[in-house]
């Protein structure tokens, strides 16, 4: 199904009547967004999803293919506290 929304001021969107229904989103439902190039995806959370878990399951692949470890993270922070400490200075 396709339709068409228009963005508010606020940068918020009005999901139509039919797809609200034909997903069953109700009032007060969470909703997780996902964006791909300039490609939006809604999709319904479960209610015993765990959201945080959802959401960083992705970030979890991405570390897992590119081979980023702990040392790599550590060593990024102390970069960026450095740079920060340098230049404050």
């Amino acid at each position: 199904m396709l339709s068409v929304s228009k963005v508010s001021y606020k940068g918020q969107i009005v999901i139509p009547r039919m797809i609200r229904e034909m997903i069953g989103i109700v009032e007060g439902d969470r909703v997780l967004v996902y964006a791909k190039g300039n490609i939006i995806i809604l999709r319904k959370a479960k209610e015993d999803e765990d959201v945080l878990s959802t959401v960083s399951a992705s970030i979890r692949r991405k570390v897992v293919k590119r081979r980023i470890t702990f040392e790599d993270v550590e060593e990024a922070i102390a970069s960026v506290r450095r740079t920060k400490a340098e230049s404050s200075s």
